[in-house]
């Protein structure tokens, strides 16, 4: 199409849209109808600049992207037609498809040029796919939300294969910079040192699709790392401590186990600013793979339990020593929960092993639900092991959090995508683990979304 002939098919849709023959119709049919043309016109002209593109055609010496000798047309693949689906629609168009002897590569020097993937729809529409993906409930969901609101057609399997292909994708670009930066080659690192950086993580649960006898329900890991102002209140009362306000959030999850997660989560936080930072602190639950992750990753940060998981464990042991619901525990757990806000941990732990002596110790057979399980538990092992980072006052103090909501929130954030009684997933490759590294880019908040997309469009190896 060259220049008048496109400049005659805009008039005729201008008159196609003129008074008298719209005249009865409703605002929303004129919105519709103008719309559609307006694609259509947009359509037409971007498969004219395709047609009208010289890197297109079997001449010019063109050279191989990957070993930059002269590639050859062969005469079969010298017009080969592509359909490709885009923000505005299908459409076709011809170019040229070569093939370089010399390290057997083969493609269309004008797709490359214009970074235009080898598969699949273009980027504009592949984005839209993903964003509808991650935001949707279900594939399905997916599928009615690009037709409604972006008038794309597509199928919930083909939006499936396309979003966790493009999962794959940044699941392996956080590959390689684990490796870089197991290397010694980290992550550039922002601009400005944070002057508090808080690392946080936790663990969801995601239903997989596993052959029996194994377990189906697999654990997914997620951390958050957030640079926070210090908000001091030495003062504050029980229940009404606010402290350190988070200010962008970034997040990793993952399918791995917590050692792979580990490293992950630590070229992360080497981003954000983790070697410069003033001030950095670790949240959370105390479960030891957690802590032995923070003990091997980030040796010289706070470690400080997550102050509600603690009152839980508290409300747990006197449910244990007094009857659930009783007076008693009650009173124990708001006894405890006073003491530990004050940063008594030692007297809750005399307290605690004092009931458990009462009871006296596990016998065989007693399920981690039983009275003596669980006061033993934390008299001998949970409070012990955790009290360094109990000291609850002293955050205050220094204006720090004391609860790791943040995790938890990414955890419950992303599970609204992955965990659903309808949802079976394969672990990896095809899965849970390609939407999970969707998810987490997708919520993270400092713009990184915007910023892959526009590496994307950008081209690069497929």
């Amino acid at each position: 199409m060259n220049r008048d002939e496109y400049l005659a098919a805009c008039a005729a849709r201008y008159d196609h849209c003129g008074y008298e023959r719209t005249k009865k119709m409703k605002f929303t049919q004129l919105e519709r109808m103008i719309l559609e043309g307006h694609v259509e016109l947009a359509r037409m002209l971007l498969q004219s600049r395709l047609e009208d593109d010289p890197r297109g055609k079997a001449k010019g010496g063109h050279l191989c992207p990957k070993c930059k000798h002269a590639l050859r047309f062969p005469e079969k693949h010298k017009w080969q037609r592509r359909i490709l689906r885009t923000i505005m629609g299908e459409l076709a168009y011809h170019r040229a498809y070569g093939l370089c002897d010399a390290c057997g590569y083969t493609g269309a020097p004008l797709d490359e040029a214009l970074a235009i993937p080898r598969r699949g729809p273009s980027v504009g529409a592949l984005r839209k796919i993903c964003h509808a993906a991650v935001v949707a409930r279900s594939f399905e969901a997916a599928r009615d939300m690009l037709r409604e609101l972006a008038g794309m057609l597509f199928g919930r399997q083909h939006i499936r294969t396309v979003s966790e292909r493009e999962g794959r994708r940044i699941v392996e670009e956080r590959n390689e910079e684990v490796k870089a930066a197991q290397a010694g080659r980290g992550p550039q690192a922002c601009a400005s040192a944070p002057e508090l950086l808080v690392i946080a993580a936790d663990g969801g649960r995601v239903h997989t699709i596993q052959p029996a006898p194994d377990e189906r329900w697999k654990e997914d890991r997620v951390g958050v790392v957030y640079d926070a102002v210090p908000r001091p209140d030495p003062e504050a009362k029980l229940g009404e401590y606010e402290g350190a306000k988070a200010q962008t959030k970034t997040y990793v999850a993952s399918m791995e186990k917590w050692e792979p997660f580990g490293w992950m989560l630590w070229v992360e936080a080497l981003r954000r600013g983790y070697e410069a930072a003033k001030q950095v602190l670790f949240l959370a639950d105390g479960a030891k793979p957690i802590r032995d992750l923070k003990n091997l990753h980030f040796p010289n940060a706070i470690f400080i339990l997550d102050f509600w998981h603690v009152v839980e464990h508290l409300a747990g042991s006197a449910r244990a020593a007094f009857g659930e619901g009783t007076e008693a525990a009650i009173a124990a757990r708001e006894r405890w929960k006073r003491m530990l806000w004050n940063g008594n941990a030692e007297g809750i732990i005399r307290d605690i092993a004092e009931q458990s002596h009462r009871l006296g110790a596990p016998q065989k057979g007693d399920p981690e639900s039983s009275p003596r399980v669980v006061l033993h538990r934390d008299a001998f092992s949970f409070f012990p092991n955790n009290k360094d980072a109990m000291d609850y006052p002293r955050y205050r103090t220094q204006g720090w959090p004391i609860g790791s909501g943040a995790a938890e929130s990414g955890v419950k954030q992303l599970a609204k995508r992955v965990k659903g009684t309808e949802m079976h997933w394969n672990v990896s490759h095809t899965g849970a683990e390609e939407i999970l590294a969707l998810c987490a880019l997708f919520n993270s908040e400092d713009g990184r979304w915007d910023q892959y997309w526009d590496r994307r469009a950008q081209g690069g190896p497929e």
